[in-house]
């Protein structure tokens, strides 16, 4: 009888759907946005209704995608989320793309086993990253003229991905498609790449065999073998199997999981709690996790040196801890700036308030909808409880940031900073940025960002205020610092870490100071080259000179410079970034023309140094370069020759070259 009830319902639901649809029509929808307290609108197109038809498909398009319009032959919805000016698609795009699939799910009648992403250009690597994000919730990925990298490519194990690009592309260079496609089949991702000879920065029709290949794809959604990375538990989820808790919240988790004969076996990495959604995988009987073996259950958890069966955890009090830095104020949940009205700069700190507000990562123009800005003095406890903050200003000029400062582990004496066993660090002229619970909310986090600077440094604060929030662009999460100290130059002073408990953790190196020489970017792209040289045995490799200027309004230069005077290894150590990088050839007059164009100016640096009587013009010549490079180099209008994934390195990798090198 309840079952009968329940299909009553839902059926009366779906035709009460049906009714309201707006068939074969253009037009906007809007979802309520949390982060912003505000309606965000996207586009909507659906198909003509047709007999028989109880769902659809859902096509989300980043950025364009193929030309096609929903109709008889390819029924489909269709939606354009609005938020694409943040590079990546990271931290509030994120929010923005799965909201809008939330919505249409609720409000659609959409089948949940054929949601496509498709995207063109930078939406096309936002598609990658969003899918690699919630592998589970997609059928197939599209991504068109770009395929992106910095996200983990053993999400795609159950994921079909169709890459298509112009080898004439000199705006975004096929060379990274034909090296993320090597690399994803070389793993047993379903993966393909269609290559357009003489197309440039977009895809030749007809599109309808796009659509063909998209719409045969259909989401499995409990696959046999899992296989799911990620940065924070927050991104956990796949299929049938989510990560809880790391082990190290600063690295990577990693789980591999099989079904076989009423048996999953699970091989966790970094991973101290999982669960299983076992009414999807109703045929399992017993779980094996490393040395455990155990009945089948919703959760488990590592403890006393070997798996157990656990009870599901109560939602904490306070907020668990996740590495990320600011990109933790951009997952959707209401976020309000706060400037300080006291000091000398009110005015300065109001207006760095409102830039902030337009930007939830690292936006090429200001967003539509801007995130709510108040003065201290106006700040409700109300708004305390229920939102992030970001407090602009020192304790002596916003007074949120003063009332909350005692219960913060970090203190200020005689203008220096004092915090955990490091040595004071004097903040004159120096950005300070802290992220940490509030105190009188601890399930909600304010981030503390305060300039110590006089006139003509606050105002060069405000011109870039959004890049003193360490972590704002979503990149790297796990490298990414609780506390960050850098000057008007963004020259770091010191970066610290929280362990799970908001502790700081206690990274040995505080009496080893980096080497005078790395106060800039070029020295330490040196060390890195010298490093991949190491592995590769390449002729030459090349990164960003000093004198590069970054591409569309982003600087892909990931390296950071530091301050000799007091960055020390233990600020080193936070950092966990595995660098990615190609290898490609190019001939001796081809190597002529980049070191003149691009090397005798600085724009790039090159190693060893290029001794042009010595380079025969014919003669192949291999490169190591780091992955995104690749975009620079093809502005000459040629690719690189036989392009293969290099060998990747970590930071930690660069610890004898950098602080043992003196």
């Amino acid at each position: 009888m309840k079952q009968l009830l329940t299909m009553v319902l839902c059926l009366a639901a779906f035709g009460r759907l049906q009714a309201e649809v707006r068939w074969n029509a253009s037009f906007s929808e809007k979802y309520r946005s949390e982060a912003e307290g505000a309606d965000v609108a996207f586009g909507v197109r659906t198909p003509p209704r047709g007999d028989g038809l109880e769902s659809c498909p859902l096509v989300v398009v980043l950025n364009g995608g193929p030309r096609v319009e929903p109709g008889e032959k390819f029924p489909h919805f269709q939606v354009r989320p609005s938020r694409n000016g943040i590079w990546g698609y990271r931290t509030i795009s994120t929010y923005d793309a799965m909201q809008v699939i939330a919505f249409m799910k609720q409000n659609y009648p959409i089948d949940p086993n054929r949601i496509y992403l498709v995207g063109s250009s930078a939406g096309g690597s936002g598609a990658m990253h969003l899918a690699s994000c919630f592998p589970d919730e997609f059928a197939a990925v599209l991504p068109l003229i770009a395929a992106g990298n910095n996200y983990p490519l053993r999400n795609f194990s159950n994921l079909p991905v169709a890459f298509h690009h112009g080898d004439r592309d000199w705006t975004s260079s096929i060379c990274n498609a034909r090296v993320q496609t090597q690399k994803m089949q070389a793993l047993g991702c379903p993966t393909i790449l269609k290559e357009y000879p003489g197309a440039g920065h977009g895809v030749p029709g007809p599109h309808e065999p796009l659509m063909k290949w998209l719409f045969e794809q259909r989401r499995d959604p409990a696959p046999r073998t899992i296989r799911h990375d990620c940065e924070t538990p927050s991104l956990g989820r796949s299929y049938w199997l989510r990560i809880h808790e790391f082990d190290d919240p600063h690295q990577r988790a990693y789980v591999e999981a099989e079904l076989s004969g009423g048996t999953a076996t699970i091989r966790p990495e970094n991973v101290v709690a999982l669960s299983m959604k076992l009414d999807s995988v109703p045929d399992v009987k017993s779980v094996r996790i490393g040395e455990s073996e155990l009945a089948a259950s919703e959760f488990y958890r590592f403890h006393e040196g070997r798996w157990q069966i656990a009870d599901s955890p109560a939602k904490p009090r306070n907020r668990p801890y996740e590495a990320g830095g600011a990109s933790n104020l951009y997952q959707g949940e209401p976020l309000l700036i706060v400037y300080g009205t006291g000091g000398e700069y009110p005015e300065q700190l109001r207006a760095a308030a409102q830039k902030l507000s337009a930007y939830g990562g690292p936006v090429h123009t200001a967003m539509r909808l801007r995130f709510p800005v108040v003065a201290d003095t106006a700040l409700t406890a109300e708004q305390q409880a229920r939102c992030h903050l970001i407090l602009i200003g020192k304790p002596s000029e916003n007074s949120a940031t003063k009332a909350h400062w005692p219960r913060l582990p970090a203190s200020i004496e005689d203008d220096a900073l004092v915090v955990g066993d490091r040595k004071p660090l004097k903040l004159q002229n120096q950005v300070l940025g802290l992220l940490h619970p509030n105190p009188s909310h601890p399930d909600r986090l304010l981030y503390i960002l305060a300039p110590f600077a006089d006139k003509a440094g606050v105002d060069r604060f405000l011109k870039s205020a959004h890049l003193f929030l360490a972590g704002s662009d979503g990149f790297d999460r796990v490298s990414q610092p609780d506390l960050v100290v850098q000057d008007l130059q963004y020259r770091i002073a010191r970066h610290m870490q929280f362990g799970k408990d908001w502790q700081w953790l206690p990274l040995g190196g505080a009496d080893s100071p980096i080497p005078s020489r790395f106060n800039e970017r070029a020295s330490f792209a040196v060390a890195c080259l010298d490093l991949m040289l190491s592995k590769s045995e390449a002729d030459f490799g090349l990164w960003w000179g000093p004198a590069d200027k970054g591409m569309w309004g982003a600087d892909f230069n990931h390296l950071l410079s530091f301050d000799p005077a007091s960055y020390t290894l233990a600020d080193y150590r936070t950092q966990h970034r595995t660098s990615e990088t190609i290898l490609g050839s190019v001939t001796g007059a081809e190597l002529k023309e980049i070191w003149t164009r691009w090397g005798l100016n600085q724009e790039l640096l090159i190693v060893p140094e290029i001794s042009l009587d010595t380079l025969d013009d014919e003669s192949e010549y291999r490169l190591h370069i780091p992955i995104d490079l690749y975009i620079k180099l093809g502005q000459r209008k040629k690719n690189l020759g036989d392009p293969k994934p290099g060998p990747n390195f970590t930071s930690e990798e660069l610890i004898p070259r950098v602080f043992e090198s003196e």
